[in-house]
């Protein structure tokens, strides 16, 4: 019997897909990953353009809080103002940036060959004998063999994704920069002109 083809065994097995399905998920999640973080920052911390257009200005959200702080006046006397503080919402949230940050792949293949033989061999002979004018004689013989290759195929594979929190980008940590710099503060009597 013939040994088997374990190359090309081994060459039927779709790696493309085994490995190449995973890598192309983490790719997949990356770019879904930057897409929610984008779709966070329009919808959450900026107002929506009357065009709906998705290039269109849009205006940052602002979070306004008053509250009582003491102060001391032009003639040196200590006295309570309230003030109002404005913040724009973007600075008061995390925006969900996740990555995947490693992809292992574990792919084992193990192909094992067995064969089987069997043979078997049955004989029967008999005979007769008498004082009549015939003679019978009777025989058989029955020989069976029988071959099987067998060939085992076990697949394993492990796949381990990490993700973790990243940084903004450098545009998100610029946008962040100048709605910072828009902060204001204010006692509530100017406020309200």
């Amino acid at each position: 019997m013939a040994n088997p083809d374990f190359p090309s065994e081994l060459g039927n097995i779709p790696y493309d897909e085994i490995l190449g399905a995973p890598l192309n998920a983490a790719v997949e999640a990356n770019a879904a990953a930057s897409e929610t973080a984008a779709n966070f920052i329009l919808d959450v911390a900026f107002e929506e353009p009357d065009d709906f257009a998705f290039d269109a200005t849009r205006k940052p959200v602002y979070v306004e809080f008053s509250y009582r702080k003491g102060t001391v006046n032009e003639q040196g006397e200590s006295t309570e103002e309230e003030f109002e503080l404005q913040v724009p919402l973007l600075l008061l949230l995390h925006v969900p940036y996740f990555e995947v940050d490693t992809v292992e792949i574990d792919f084992n293949v193990k192909l094992n060959s067995v064969e089987k033989k069997a043979e078997s061999q049955e004989r029967k002979f008999g005979g007769r004998a008498g004082y009549l004018p015939y003679f019978t004689v009777s025989g058989s013989s029955k020989k069976q063999e029988k071959r099987q290759q067998e060939i085992e195929r076990k697949y394993h594979q492990k796949v381990h994704i990490e993700a973790g929190s990243i940084e903004p980008p450098e545009g998100t940590s610029r946008v962040m920069d100048v709605l910072e710099q828009t902060i204001t503060e204010k006692p509530l009597d100017e406020a309200e002109e």
